[in-house]
């Protein structure tokens, strides 16, 4: 299904896409399994905000298209509306006190290591452009709704999801690395991952606007210039000047 202006979509249109939506929630599940949800009695409370929220803001992603097009549920789809809204500012809310913390302890990090210097001011960078977006994405998709415009809505929804997924991503391609490595780090970090995670990335809005949206959306072309700094992790992590500039900002 495409939606274009030329065959306004219903909602059977997307009966199955609350089942695309548990793709990007195994993703970061599985992405973050390591460094939070197996360890979760060892995290911070700001990292208890911010991963409790999101695993509840994921699965109303997952429950709310399948009330509305499958139980035909608006009542309830409303009630979770208005709890997922609460939810994606704590989600947003919890990321912004823990991006500042990528780089409180750069100068321990190992220069070679997974997470190391060069991606630690990157990650600040870019984690605020995709939490900028998510909120964007957000509020687009609220507003979409009370102009009772379905497709609009759907398409801003899929971009607050898929806004926040390259983290968990890339992460995961780390996990998965590091096990056919048998558990030998040496060589792989998330700069090198950089690169091959946005074209999964690019790939996956690719699949999921074709699939549930338009090509010609401000969404799908907002998602792929958000991705787009992946390409320049050395170039933007290792600038003296940006990193001065977050050093005086955040720490």
């Amino acid at each position: 299904m495409n939606a274009t202006t030329s065959a306004v979509p219903g909602t059977a249109d997307y009966r199955n896409f609350h089942l695309w939506m548990l793709f990007p929630f195994a993703v970061s599940i599985l992405g973050f399994s390591y460094s939070y949800y197996l360890n979760f009695t060892g995290s911070t409370f700001h990292q208890h905000v911010h991963g409790i929220s999101a695993t509840l803001w994921y699965l109303l992603v997952v429950v709310q298209p399948y009330l509305i097009t499958r139980r035909k549920d608006i009542r309830r789809h409303r009630l979770f509306g208005a709890i997922g809204t609460l939810l994606a500012g704590v989600v947003a809310g919890s990321a912004l006190t823990i991006i500042p913390k990528n780089i409180d302890d750069v100068a321990k990090l190992d220069p070679n290591g997974f997470f190391n210097p060069t991606f630690a001011y990157f990650a600040v960078i870019i984690d605020v452009v995709l939490v900028g977006l998510f909120l964007v994405s957000v509020f687009m998709a609220i507003y979409e709704m009370k102009r009772r415009n379905l497709a609009g809505h759907v398409q801003w929804m899929m971009a607050s999801v898929l806004a926040v997924l390259s983290p968990g991503l890339a992460r995961l391609f780390g996990i998965l690395f590091i096990v056919a490595n048998q558990g030998n780090l040496d060589g792989i970090s998330l700069v090198k991952l950089a690169v091959p995670s946005m074209i999964a990335m690019m790939l996956i809005i690719v699949v999921y606007f074709r699939k549930f949206g338009s090509f010609r959306h401000p969404a799908f072309w907002l998602l792929m210039a958000a991705h787009a700094p992946y390409l320049f992790v050395v170039q933007i992590g290792d600038n003296q000047a940006i990193r001065s500039v977050l050093a005086a900002i955040f720490k």
